[in-house]
This record gives C-alpha cells, sequence and structure tokens, in this order.
C-alpha cells in the first residue's frame, strides 16, 4: 500500500512528532508498504489532493498537537477523501479541547476535576479565588496542548504568577483545575477495547512533565498498576465509557487520576497518542503480547476497516 505519514508540522510538539513518524514509517516499510515522510506546510490541502492523484491510498498521521489533532487535518482528509487512523473530526476536535471535553465528560456522568476556565479577554484568574473554589494544590494548563506543554501544579501564591504566564504564554484558554492526589494510571482502547493499564511513576520530577513523558528513564511505567483488581476495573470502564462519550475511533489514551479511596478521575482523552520509544500505548500493547510492528498493523487494519471515504471529490484543489 502507499502510504503518506505526516510527521513534524508547526505545534509545540513538533519534535515528539518527528520521533513518532520515524519509528511508524520505519515499521510500516518492514510491513511491506510504500512510506512518504511529509512534513506539512501552508499549502497542506493542496499536497494531500496531489497525494490523492498521485495513487496514495492511506494517510498516517504522524502530527502531534495543533492542527493535526483538533479535527483540521482530519477534515482535510475526509474531504478529500484519503482514509486515515485514529478518531474522526468531532472526536478529535473535542478531545483537543480540554474544557469542552470536561462538559461531556461531566454530561455523561464522568467524574472529572472540578476547574474553573480562562478564555483570552477575561479577568485573569486568581490565585485567591482559585483556591476558593478548588482548594489546593492545583493545576494551570492550557486547553488546547498535549505532551504537558504548559502544564504546572501549584502549591503555593508566590508559584501563582509563573505558571500563569507559562499556561496563557499560547494565547489558548487555560484550565485551573483542582489537583487530585494519588496515582496517575493511563488507559489505552483500541476500537474500544481496553488495553493492559499503565500506572506512571515520574523518577526525576514531582508529575509527569514532558522530560518525564519523553526522556529516557523519564518514568516508570507499571504493568498492572499497583491498585486493587476492582479499581483497575473501574479504570478500565471509566476510561472506555469516555471514549465513547467523545466519539472515538482506533487507538485513543485516557488519562486518570486514582485517588486513595480509588474513585478514578478522567483528565483527558487523546486521540492521536504517541509512537515513540518511550510512548504509553506501544507498553501497553506490549503486555497485551503484541510487538510495535503488531501495534501498527492493528492500528492500519482498524482504520481501513472504518473505510472513512467522503461523498464526494474535488476535481481540483
Amino acid at each position: 500500500m502507499k502510504i503518506l505519514l505526516l510527521a513534524g508540522g508547526t505545534s509545540p510538539e513538533r519534535a515528539v512528532s518527528w520521533v513518532t513518524g520515524r519509528a511508524v514509517k520505519t515499521t510500516l516499510e518492514d510491513l511491506g508498504h510504500e512510506v512518504t515522510l511529509l512534513d506539512p506546510g501552508p499549502d497542506l490541502p493542496v499536497q494531500l489532493w496531489q497525494a490523492k492523484q498521485s495513487g496514495y491510498e492511506f494517510v498516517w498521521n504522524g502530527l502531534h498537537g495543533g492542527a493535526g489533532e483538533d479535527g483540521t487535518i482530519q477534515a482535510m482528509l475526509d474531504y478529500i477523501g484519503l482514509p486515515y487512523q485514529g478518531s474522526g473530526v468531532t472526536a478529535s476536535a473535542l478531545g483537543m479541547d480540554k474544557a469542552l471535553s470536561k462538559q461531556i465528560f461531566q454530561a455523561n456522568g464522568i467524574l472529572t476535576p472540578p476547574y474553573q476556565l480562562y478564555r483570552p479577554g477575561d479577568p485573569p484568574l486568581s490565585w485567591g479565588s482559585c483556591v476558593a473554589a478548588l482548594g489546593s494544590p492545583l493545576v494551570l494548563k492550557p486547553t488546547g496542548c498535549g505532551s504537558t506543554v504548559g502544564v504546572s501544579i501549584v502549591s503555593q501564591a508566590s508559584d501563582w504568577d509563573p505558571a500563569w504566564e507559562l499556561a496563557s504564554s499560547l494565547g489558548q484558554p487555560v484550565l485551573a483545575e483542582q489537583y487530585i492526589p494519588g496515582a496517575e494510571v493511563t488507559v489505552a482502547l483500541l476500537d474500544g477495547v481496553v488495553l493492559p493499564l499503565i500506572e506512571i511513576v515520574p523518577t526525576h520530577s514531582s508529575f509527569y512533565d514532558y522530560e518525564a513523558k519523553y526522556a529516557p528513564g523519564g518514568c516508570r511505567h507499571l504493568i498492572p498498576p499497583r491498585l486493587p483488581e476492582s479499581v483497575q476495573h473501574q479504570a478500565g470502564q471509566v476510561s472506555a465509557q469516555a471514549y465513547r462519550a467523545l466519539g472515538c475511533r482506533g487507538l485513543a489514551r485516557v488519562d486518570l487520576r486514582v485517588d486513595p479511596q480509588g474513585t478514578c478521575w478522567v483528565l483527558e482523552v487523546n486521540t492521536l497518542p504517541g509512537m515513540t520509544p518511550t510512548s504509553l500505548c506501544p507498553d501497553a500493547a506490549a503486555a497485551w503480547g503484541w510487538t510495535f510492528a503488531d501495534l501498527v498493523n492493528a492500528i492500519l487494519t482498524s482504520a481501513l476497516a472504518a473505510q472513512r471515504v467522503p461523498q464526494s471529490m474535488p476535481e481540483h484543489p
């Protein structure tokens, strides 16, 4: 199969996307496919249309953050008629917007940490008002980034201003979220099927930040988590509910906090999880007995079965 692989892009997660892209490209080629790596430019709609005319049959979206993950590129591909892996436009857009996804979770009875939302143009959120409403510590995060970009845990007033500056520097809405103590757990799902759960234990930082995610040895992935089986079962059920609530397809990953009482709180759903050597989904698949190639092939098979083909194909870009 002739596959166009998108990697790089312009989001803050560009470097991570390149690692994902190279790993997937090598594996797809080992599986017998012809793969071309493309770093999207401003003329991407034309590039995709030309790829379709040149006989490309599939697009593997290896982008992280920005237009690659928020439904924009998914909409282009739907319109042009090129199938791709992962969730469609709506689920991608909802998953990328942490505030909207939290509203969907709440509407479906899924526990998510209480929060306050700042939109550009609003008066900035203050330490005092947020603590009064949510308690301390607080988590500050931009609503539209992954890979923990711009995220801080704030425990005292003196740390609020630099954390606020970091979270708001990207020009996005900002969430001030109640910090949930306990275990960091992530749940990968493929077509709604729950893969082995992972507990994340950072080794060099106080939380699962960018360095912990991508630096070798930055964290430990514990499979199974150090949780009672009943709590693990609940985490899988809650994650599957969150996956369905956003309308996800293919591979997605649900991030949770499990508090000391065993209650599962959904933080977010990543509709386009990383596929780097330190990424979580490949580790979950390995615990299932799958190689990285098995996982890539399963994702591709899932996407082709979904048959996401638009009603019409444009004659020119």
